[in-house]
């Protein structure tokens, strides 16, 4: 949206230069210095071009720019040309686009024609959803609705973790232990019968060699399709597939692709047999493998083992090709921690040795941990499942809520109990996502309820008093001033209001570098800055009554209300593609 200022500027230098408006349009950018105005131009390429010193052409333009562009300044600052516009000329030329389409200053059209694959949560069957799925699933789901903006058609999957030597542990658990369907059914919860039951078989399994041999056997049966172990996982899965929509439906995050580890099992053998084919294939010891020595890893990537039991690389591979066979993307993306780096490299390798049209189009979006503040340890832990202390995502969000709660009904009484269970949701389920988000998504995250929750810090509850205290003005302003004119934008004049506009229209950079590293915490940071913006040309009011939103003069506070609409509405739909709700109440 910073282009509508930024066009007339390349205009009027290309025009003046005799060049084409698309050479200019790129050197025109948001200054690197603070105060130096609302635009810049470095004048290196044009100086050169036109055989001139730097500071020379610099100081030309800036003349031309100050009679061609009304209400411009500008002025040259040694190879650089800086331009500054009035706050009526900012908001004439983007208030009507915004008013138009409130959600322009986040949206680009870059991606259309495009498509993209984006592979995220992917959680175990028979597992709960623990606290660490967040950053797979919220980072997933905030790209998915990021992408869509700039144009990109999205499939969102949810590559189940559904085979392997997992669930062969589970059905010898399940086989030993004599269970039976009705004591799935007496447990209150599940999933939970079923992880402790994985627990306790593992650790069997670790102290008897002869109990994880006989989980490799039933693994194996499952995938000849023995109809006992068959029936078993199919059970095992139902189980699971009913918690994970309720966690799912809490974050509000969907998928259009369900297909898991075992949707492949028919699909690995044209797999093995191009890698075959290929020359790629060996046997080690009775197993199947690829060696990639020359594309520099260390050991051969295992296929196939001995016994004749697939893996997950070989499954990885058969969902690759699936995928591009149903979407021809142009972009594929597996939204995984950074421990599984390696995985992915050999995966891709592999992919680019069998001369894949989509090879070059395969991204690995790592992320660190997430750590919980622990109060009797005093210190951030996680958790590990297999030794059976996982911290579930449920209850957190569920943690979240019921703090919330507290805090909505403290600040604001009068709503009813349905509205502060709404809010309570909302800003709950909203601290604990915007706390991941906004961080890079390479580094650790570390979570504590009292942070995540302060309505001062940078918060999800931040951004979202922000949101509606906006909509409070605006419904304010609707029933006091109903025979208000229309909105002059020429009568905002206030530096502060300006800011605020260009931090709205800075907002499409924003979502360009989120896009180009795959980074939300670029977005986030945006609305941060964009809160604050509006934070400080709100609370000028409470010093300077002439400041105020709605003033006494009744033409002042019509346009201002149209700023108010525009910040309210960018700021509502930036906290939605970032996975959160934004309220109009708080």
């Amino acid at each position: 949206m910073l282009d509508l200022l930024r066009a007339p500027v390349a205009q009027a230098i290309a025009q003046h230069l005799d060049l084409d408006l698309a050479e200019v349009m790129p050197l025109v950018i948001p200054p690197t210095k603070a105060g130096a105005g609302d635009l810049a131009v470095p004048c290196f390429a044009l100086a050169k071009a036109r055989k001139v010193a730097p500071p020379r052409l610099a100081s030309e333009l800036a003349d031309t720019l100050a009679s061609t562009i009304p209400g411009a300044q500008a002025s040259a600052a040694g190879p650089f040309l800086n331009i500054s516009f009035s706050p009526a000329t900012v908001a004439g030329m983007l208030l009507p686009a915004l008013a138009d389409n409130p959600c322009v200053a986040l949206r680009d059209d870059s991606g259309a024609g495009h498509s993209v694959c984006i592979d995220f949560s992917s959680p175990n069957i028979a597992k709960h959803l623990a606290f660490h799925h967040i950053r797979s699933t919220m980072i997933g789901n905030s790209l998915a609705r990021i992408y869509q903006a700039c144009g990109w058609d999205v499939a969102r999957i949810n590559f189940l973790g559904d085979w392997g030597t997992a669930f062969g542990r589970l059905i010898a658990g399940w086989k030993r232990e004599n269970l039976s369907l009705s004591d799935l059914e007496a447990a209150d919860d599940k999933v939970t019968f079923l992880n402790a039951l994985y627990v306790r078989i593992s650790t069997a399994a670790e102290a008897d060699a002869s109990v994880a041999e006989e989980a490799r056997t039933w693994s194996k049966r499952l995938e000849d399709g023995d109809t006992e172990a068959r029936e078993l996982w199919q059970v095992f899965k139902d189980a699971s597939l009913t918690e994970f929509h309720k966690v799912y439906g809490l974050l509000g995050v969907d998928f259009d692709s369900w297909k898991g580890e075992a949707y492949y099992e028919d699909k690995m053998a044209p797999v093995l047999a191009e890698l075959e084919s290929s020359g790629l294939l060996s046997k080690d010891d009775g197993a199947s493998v690829v060696d990639l020595s020359a594309e520099g890893f260390k050991k051969p990537v295992l296929i196939k083992r001995a016994d004749g039991g697939t893996l997950y690389a070989t499954r990885d591979l058969a969902a690759c090709q699936d995928r591009f066979n149903e979407f021809n993307f142009d972009r594929s993306m597996y939204v995984v921690d950074l421990g599984q780096g390696l995985h992915f490299g050999v995966g891709f390798a592999v992919a680019k040795k069998l001369d894949k049209p989509y090879a070059d189009r395969l991204r690995h979006v790592g992320f660190g941990v997430v750590l919980m503040w622990d109060e009797t340890e005093q210190a951030f832990l996680k958790g590990s499942s297999k030794k059976g202390r996982v911290l579930l995502l449920t209850d957190v969000l569920n943690e979240s809520i019921t703090r919330a709660r507290a805090i909505v009904a403290e600040k604001n009484p009068e709503l009813s109990d349905d509205e502060q269970n709404a809010v309570a949701h909302a800003v709950g389920i909203g601290a604990v996502v915007f706390n991941d988000l906004k961080n890079g998504r390479k580094g650790d995250v570390k979570f504590r309820y009292e942070d995540a929750l302060n309505m001062q810090g940078d918060t999800g509850v931040y951004l979202q008093f922000a949101h509606a205290r906006l909509c409070s003005i605006e419904r304010r302003f609707a029933s006091t001033c109903a025979d208000a004119p229309a909105g002059d934008v020429q009568l905002l004049t206030r530096d502060d209001e300006k800011n605020v506009l260009l931090l709205i229209a800075r907002m499409r950079d924003a979502l360009r570098l989120t896009l180009d590293n795959d980074e939300p915490s670029q977005l986030a940071q945006a609305l941060l800055q964009l809160a604050a913006g509006i934070s400080s040309w709100l609370s000028a009011g409470s010093k300077d009554h002439s400041a105020r939103v709605i003033g006494d003069d009744l033409a002042v506070s019509a346009a201002r209300i149209r700023l108010v609409a525009a910040a309210r509405a960018t700021l509502g739909e930036g906290l939605r593609l970032l996975g959160l709700i934004a309220p109009e109440r708080m």
